[in-house]
């Protein structure tokens, strides 16, 4: 049986708040729980947002955009019983940087 500081310590991803983790583990959940058996983690993050800045009326509210492959990793890392929930991409922090064009290339032009 898992005690509440094994639960919080698996829940405990370096720089990200614990309550904005906590909740992209919930909505993402839930979207599972809906039928989802694929979604965008940044649309999960951008709900977060949307919570803070709009339901609960926090416009200082800071969410980096860099939590969301972080968090979608730790999500399927978690929860292996969803597969591939989220769609990732190689990480440049874990490939030589010279290999990693990013997710927008801005000089290249498709037609």
């Amino acid at each position: 049986m898992t005690d509440l500081f094994d639960y919080a310590k698996a829940r405990d991803i370096s720089g990200i708040p614990p309550a904005v983790v906590y909740l992209f583990e919930k909505l993402s959940l839930e979207l599972a729980g809906r039928g989802f058996e694929k979604y965008s983690a940044r649309a999960v993050l951008h709900r977060i947002r949307w919570h803070y800045h709009v339901d609960q009326g926090d416009k200082d509210f800071k969410c980096n955009n860099n939590w969301t492959p972080k968090m979608a990793r730790w999500f399927m890392d978690i929860h292996p019983e969803l597969g591939e929930f989220f769609e990732t991409r190689a990480s440049p922090s874990r490939h030589d940087m010279a290999d990693y064009s990013g997710p927008y290339d801005k000089h290249h032009h498709v037609g």
